[in-house]
């Protein structure tokens, strides 16, 4: 009888619990930023250009992190992380997309996909992805 009641008890709980957490994880917009353009490898300074647009009516304030992952080894080299501070899109604020360059130069020799991503308020970490919604992740060729 001790082992239905626990059981029950046990079964409730998840019932109640699990619904909120989900609901929890599908308030976050995963397409809150998004890349207006495929970030790009200014000639000049070598760095890996982004520009972030802030995709929603709300202003935002996001950890953006850079990192890259060589193409043959997969091995991850982290080029850094910043805040972003965005109005809303297409507000007459003119801060709602932010433009930053990424260091390469902690990058041996090889390809490399360069991703970027942001934490939610939830602490949940996103792919940014182009407008569309699609993987445009940046290139990188280092000699």
């Amino acid at each position: 009888m001790k082992k239905l009641l626990l059981t029950l008890l046990f079964a409730l709980v998840v019932a109640v619990l699990l619904p909120r957490s989900a609901l929890a994880h599908q308030s976050e917009d995963e397409g809150t930023l998004r890349h207006a353009y495929r970030p790009v490898v200014v000639e000049k300074t070598q760095a890996m250009r982004a520009r972030v647009d802030n995709f929603t009516q709300v202003q935002q304030k996001r950890l953006v992190c850079v990192e890259a992952f060589n193409k043959v080894s997969n091995a991850k080299t982290h080029l850094g992380c910043l805040w972003v501070d965005l109005a809303p899109m297409n507000s007459t604020m003119s801060d709602w997309a932010f433009e930053f360059d990424a260091p390469t130069y902690l990058l041996t020799t090889g390809n490399y996909n360069v991703v970027y991503t942001y934490q939610s308020t939830d602490k949940q970490w996103h792919h940014i992805k182009s407008i569309d919604l699609k993987v445009t992740d940046g290139m990188y060729m280092a000699l």
